[in-house]
């Protein structure tokens, strides 16, 4: 696990369960309560809505692939055979189909592919490996993360306090200036005229999959933005590695997290919007931006970047809304069309992912359970007025 680039936040949820406290509604009526549509899930981290109504779940921590209907009975659509070394992530419902990552354990790294899951029930794997793509192309190797501009001094007491947690916490730790990494953890998908797009978190980049040939290539890898680095980082820092110390000289320093792209969706015109998380940066502090990608081109825009914090879903609507799952502030907001503030909608436990269907906004919920055990998971519902349009799963 890297400070920099927790992957969607799923690698550190045990420990961002100790730190998450519901945000206090300052003012005004209370708010509504979502309804609950089901419950007893275990790590719901995405969903999709079909036309029919019926809701697909994906009880990543669990390695099952569900549906829901509308009465809230629980069926499993797919049960990953090894879990201990295999699982699943994403949902998206197209033409009656529903797309999904499966990642299993490879020699040198996480073997994953987008599989199709027919009305039939035929699964069909539709894409090349994850993996060897980000082995071969590695996106973001051209960006900078990490502190910049540290004295001589100070950047060796920050590498002694890297080799620390790597002897001490047993994980990495890189936090002097690096450039992008190989890793890969395709996270979120979504499909769009023969075309799957793939937010992967790790490799920092949106992913495109022909859907005929199974080709992987890069859309755009996501900007990297720097922050100052505070006290109150350092003690996050801290905290997650069990107590280590960290060099005092950090503070006030110029420190670029990696973007961590949490989810992908189709907009008008075929523009997609993808929401960041800021690496594990962003679990704890507001960090999170959405951006506007143009597919053909790869130009990126920044959307929004105001008022949220771990993001880790989000939904479009025709008229422009966008609703975001903020899991580490436990709330679902909307930026409406031309604002870059996210508004809170209501308040729930670690919001994992949300999607929209005609006035209902759709959300997992309870991802962490209690104590950062999973378990109590839940898809709930909630009416939402979006103006001009309505919202549409994907």
């Amino acid at each position: 696990m890297r400070w920099s680039s927790v992957a969607a936040g799923a690698c550190s949820l045990a420990l961002a369960a100790t730190l998450i406290a519901a945000p206090a509604y300052a003012g005004g009526p209370p708010m509504r309560e979502p309804d609950v549509l089901a419950d007893g899930l275990v790590g719901p981290l995405s969903l999709a809505v079909g036309r029919s109504g019926k809701v697909i779940v994906n009880q990543s921590f669990a390695g099952t692939l569900s549906q829901v209907d509308r009465r809230g009975e629980v069926s499993a659509l797919y049960q990953v055979p090894d879990p201990e070394n295999g699982g699943i992530a994403g949902a998206s419902s197209h033409h009656g189909a529903i797309y999904y990552l499966e990642t299993s354990a490879g020699e040198t790294g996480p073997v994953s592919h987008v599989v199709r899951l027919d009305r039939d029930g035929e699964r069909t794997v539709v894409s090349d490996d994850f993996w060897a793509h980000e082995t071969e192309n590695n996106p973001d190797a051209g960006q900078t993360y990490g502190f910049r501009g540290l004295d001589d001094e100070c950047a060796e007491d920050v590498a002694a306090f890297e080799d620390e947690v790597e002897n001490r916490a047993g994980m990495p730790l890189p936090l002097n200036e690096y450039p992008g990494i190989v890793e890969s953890n395709a996270y979120q998908l979504t499909v769009h005229h023969g075309t799957i797009y793939v937010a992967d978190a790790a490799a920092n980049a949106i992913l495109a999959v022909d859907e005929d040939t199974g080709e992987i290539s890069t859309v755009a890898v996501l900007p990297a933005s720097a922050i100052t680095f505070s006290a109150e980082a350092q003690a996050y820092v801290e905290e997650m590695v069990g107590g280590l110390e960290m060099p005092d000289c950090v503070i006030g320093e110029s420190y670029t997290p990696e973007p961590v792209p949490t989810d992908v969706e189709v907009g008008a015109k075929g523009r997609l919007f993808v929401s960041t998380l800021q690496g594990s940066a962003g679990e704890a502090f507001p960090l999170s931006k959405i951006y506007r990608i143009n597919p053909y081109s790869g130009r990126t825009r920044l959307v929004a970047d105001r008022g949220m914090q771990g993001v880790t879903g989000l939904a479009v609507s025709p008229s422009g809304h966008i609703v975001v799952a903020e899991m580490f502030d436990g709330a679902v907001s909307v930026i409406k069309p031309g604002s870059s503030r996210a508004r809170t909608v209501f308040e729930t436990e670690s919001p994992a992912d949300v999607e929209l269907s005609g006035s209902r906004i759709y959300a997992t919920t309870g991802v962490m359970g209690e104590d950062g055990a999973p378990g109590n998971g839940a898809v709930v519902t909630y009416k939402y007025r979006f103006g001009h349009g309505h919202g549409h799963g994907h």
